[in-house]
């Protein structure tokens, strides 16, 4: 059984991850944060943090200008840059992003989307990303970046296999769809950014991938997607994006994944 890398544990309002508390001084992100036994480390030092989540750092939701219609919009650079520095100046040196949005087929035709079909995306919304990962490295915060959503709020999984005119779940077996979306990540992790001209696959300032946003994916997909990610990028670390109140072994032995999150809500009364 694999030694676990992989403790790393998500509450879900703010999403908290934890490794303690310890600060890194440096200003820039000068090494790739690898997994050592049940250890991170930052070059020879243990990265441990506690940090947050900004869903819409890198896609804003809520853009409710009173003339309007959609309330959707890619960030400018000063919000992506207050957002950032907001959390360097309280301590934080993680934080975890929101998943790629995905075109849904009861979009308004004017609604900005990261992944538009199979194989075609929106550069206004990658380069707004470019920017994000062009702040992180000048304030040296980590991004975490998950690819997809299990859910439909910004379009997910199941927009994917509309695309193909499928049922929801067959995004976990069907070979096109899974094609359709390893076809994304190979985008995103292949990507130069327009800003630094870095390769995300060689950006330092992005901590790990994340297969997706509270998955109920069974394991052989994640088998799959992360050996996938490994395959095309050996330098960051890949978190399983199960979502679950308890880690689930296959994750924790798989060779391909780095670290394991569990996702808790308070009931409601």
């Amino acid at each position: 059984m694999k030694p676990i890398a992989k403790l790393f544990a998500a509450s879900s309002i703010i999403i908290v991850f934890q490794f303690g508390c310890a600060q890194i001084s440096a200003s820039e992100c000068n090494n790739f944060i690898t997994a050592n036994g049940d250890k991170l480390f930052n070059g020879d030092k243990e990265f441990r943090f506690i940090s947050y989540n900004i869903p819409n750092l890198h896609y804003v939701e809520d853009n409710m200008d009173f003339e309007q219609t959609i309330p959707f919009r890619f960030p400018d650079e000063f919000e992506i840059r207050d957002a950032i520095l907001s959390v360097k100046q309280s301590g934080g040196q993680v934080i975890r992003i929101y998943t790629l949005s995905v075109r849904r087929q009861d979009d308004p035709p004017k609604m900005p989307r990261h992944v538009l079909a199979p194989g075609q995306f929106n550069e206004e919304g990658f380069i707004a990303l470019d920017k994000c990962l062009q702040i992180a490295n000048e304030y040296g915060v980590r991004l975490i970046i998950p690819f997809v959503d299990n859910w439909k709020w910004w379009g997910g999984r199941g927009d994917y296999a509309a695309f193909r005119g499928k049922k929801t779940d067959a995004f976990w077996s069907d070979p096109e769809i899974i094609q359709d979306f390893q076809n994304t990540i190979n985008f995103v992790i292949n990507r130069k950014n327009t800003f630094t001209g870095v390769a995300y696959k060689d950006d330092k300032a992005i901590l790990a991938w994340e297969t997706g946003n509270e998955l109920t994916c069974p394991p052989d997909w994640s088998r799959n997607i992360s050996a996938h990610i490994k395959s095309i990028d050996a330098n960051h670390l890949v978190i399983d994006g199960l979502h679950s109140s308890v880690l689930r072994k296959h994750s924790i032995e798989d060779p391909n994944v780095d670290l394991v999150t569990t996702h808790h809500y308070q009931k409601n009364a």
